[in-house]
């Protein structure tokens, strides 16, 4: 399941952002810690073993989803990032399992893999280079091992002679809820010039800090930092360490450490305290030091124009193309409705060694992703041996498809159902499986998309008593993962989940968390639902939802627009996949395949910059929105609304 910003517990999917007008605090809710017991190997037949989080034996299904699941969490897999030879091993895995229960390749596919490239890896190149230049004195040349570190989350650039200005902690705050009416820019030009600002946030040792005593807000992220800068102009970001959070030591933070996606379209460098001090210094400016007291000291900024000094900087980033796949095997129907297809599929991509997405901050451990999505994965796989082997043929063929690339923006989803392998229009429905593995006690399962058919709920509803579940319904097909890319098509979808936890997005999200006897009553379960979907002799009529209600673990949100991002990381804007029924943004105009390029007076070159746009609206508010349509500037006048389900 997708996830891209964090600060301390604070997180946004990027996927609803648009549509919900996601705010800068929402949060995503915690369920207990699960037991954790010894892990055990998986076996080839019952009754060998028990399994994690219950004392009951686990029957053959069970155990050959925790054969699966060890398999594709071990440390061999690489947490399956994308361009790993560990991501590779699980593609071929699951084929393998394909084959082996008799699903066919799909026609045009390359054997059981549909393959295709994504193009957000990023890599430093050679040839870097800071230096500052002093009026009274030789130029500061910075070292690249030891005086700066660009950083993923910014861009490549070739400044000279850009003016320096001390922007403090590089925050614009005004947030009612956290009581802060706080900006570091109010006042400073920086349109043009390099911003030295401070790393985290004011008052950070004072727990009466409005910006959350000791912890971190959201405004303390990186991402946060970026956009305010590209959104007021500045043509680069130095950072640096700040005092209070680093405990003595200066460390350079490595390429990657702030996530790899493109959060900005200018420069974003760390550099040291030494080469920091320096620079104000050769200003006739403060110490760091002293301007992070005085700033603590009376809670305003110290903001100023460093005179005397430019700066001179070339960054070269190279955002490269790795090659990923797709998994799909193909199990034919029988009969006049034969041509028609039902999709199940769910993602085995996961986050390799952390990076962006990881709430491990800097962790560069194996994140295993037994839950996220190794559970999800074998569910499918636990779906084509059930159905490939139902003594009557099934009436409608049954596509079962593997996701890749769904961390960095539901990229495989996204690929196939705009290269379908199977015609779209033929495709009655999508059923998506995606942390189906930590069923808790209470037997509370949630169906994402009941909304999306008006049969759905009725089947849902009744299967689901019928198994002892406590089903928790959201209507919309929207959402955190690959089922979003098929409702955007106009397709009834089911997404199953059994709920977020603590080790989500974490190296601990490991095989021994999984409740393999609560993952069999799912597949129990849903192994109905789909012969219901796949045998009723009608093809489910698709209902667009015209808004959300509000889904587990989120918190309410300011206000909504309705708007569906894309993920094309051009750094040019953020396209639109499409708008919500009678959403503020249909109603102001707002098109699927508009280029959002300005928002509230505000230019918009990444998701990050229409997050932080997004985030500072209210309902009611009109925001201007300037969008690229076949090549044009269009400007458009939208009035926020407030969330459905509010």
């Amino acid at each position: 399941m997708i996830l891209i910003r964090k600060s301390g517990s604070t997180y946004a999917i990027p996927s609803l952002i648009g549509l919900m007008g996601l705010s800068i605090n929402s949060v995503v809710a915690q369920t207990p810690n699960p037991h954790a017991l010894e892990e055990t190997k998986p076996a080839a037949t019952a009754p060998a073993a028990k399994s994690p989080n219950t004392s009951a034996y686990l029957s053959a299904a069970e155990l050959r989803m925790r054969q699966d699941v060890s398999y594709l969490a071990a440390d061999a897999r690489e947490g399956r990032g994308p361009g790993t030879a560990g991501i590779d091993d699980a593609a071929e895995y699951i084929a393998n399992e394909f084959k082996r229960i008799g699903l066919k390749p799909a026609p045009n596919a390359h054997g059981y893999f549909q393959k295709f490239t994504i193009t957000n890896e990023p890599s430093l190149e050679p040839g870097s280079k800071l230096i500052v230049k002093r009026q009274s004195g030789s130029n500061l040349v910075f070292d690249d091992k030891t005086d700066f570190s660009p950083l993923a989350l910014g861009d490549s650039g070739k400044l000279a002679g850009k003016e320096i200005v001390f922007a403090g902690y590089g925050i614009t705050a005004k947030d009612a809820s956290l009581k802060l009416d706080y900006d570091d820019y109010a006042g400073l030009d920086v349109k043009g010039k390099v911003v030295l600002i401070l790393r985290r946030e004011p008052q950070l040792n004072d727990e009466k800090s409005a910006f959350a005593g000791k912890s971190n807000t959201a405004y303390a992220e990186f991402r946060h930092k970026a956009t305010n800068a590209f959104q007021h102009g500045a043509a680069a970001v130095l950072l640096v360490n700040n005092l209070a959070g680093s405990e003595g030591k200066d460390p350079l933070m490595p390429f990657r450490a702030a996530g790899m996606g493109r959060n900005s379209t200018i420069p974003f460098v760390q550099i040291s305290r030494v080469k920091g001090d320096e620079i104000l210094k050769s200003a006739n400016a403060p110490t760091l030091e002293q301007l992070e007291k005085e700033i603590d000291a009376d809670g305003k900024p110290h903001s100023r124009l460093l005179k005397e000094v430019s700066s001179d900087m070339e960054i070269n980033i190279a955002r490269k193309g790795v090659a990923v796949k797709n998994v799909v095997g193909v199990l034919e129907g029988s009969g006049p409705m034969a041509d028609e297809t039902i999709v199940i599929g769910g993602h085995y991509d996961h986050l390799g060694f952390g990076g962006e997405g990881s709430l491990a901050f800097g962790s560069k451990e194996i994140h295993n992703g037994a839950d996220d999505n190794a559970s999800g994965t074998t569910m499918v796989m636990e779906m084509a041996r059930r159905l490939s082997s139902q003594r009557d043929p099934l009436p409608r063929r049954v596509v079962f498809i593997l996701f890749s690339a769904e961390e960095r923006g539901l990229l495989g989803s996204q690929h196939y159902v705009d290269n379908p392998l199977f015609p779209i229009d033929k495709t009655i429905a999508m059923v998506n499986f995606d942390m189906v593995g930590r069923l808790n006690d209470a037997k509370d399962l949630t169906v994402y998309g009941t909304g999306s058919s008006p049969t759905f709920e009725a089947i849902v509803d009744g299967l689901g008593k019928a198994s002892g579940f406590n089903i928790k319904k959201i209507n919309d097909g929207t959402g955190p993962s690959d089922h979003q890319s098929f409702y955007l098509k106009n397709l009834p979808v089911l997404f199953f989940f059994t709920g977020t936890h603590k080790e989500y997005h974490r190296p601990v999200d490991d095989v021994e968390t999984i409740n393999f006897q609560g993952m069999g009553r799912v597949a129990n379960y849903t192994e109905l639902v789909l012969l219901d979907l796949i045998r009723r002799p009608d093809r489910p009529v698709f209902t667009k939802v015209a808004g959300r209600a509000a889904g587990p673990g989120r918190v309410s949100l300011r206000a909504y627009l309705g708007s569906i991002p894309d993920y094309d990381d051009a750094g040019k804007g953020v396209k639109l996949s499409g708008v919500q029924t009678n959403s503020p943004a249909e109603k102001g105009g707002l098109k699927g395949g508009d280029i959002v390029i300005k928002m509230a007076g505000k230019p918009v070159g990444t998701i990050q910059d229409y997050m932080e746009s997004l985030s500072t609206g209210k309902p009611g508010d009109e925001v201007e929105v300037v969008v690229k349509r076949d090549g044009k500037d269009v400007t458009l006048k939208v009035k926020l609304g407030n969330r459905p389900g509010n």
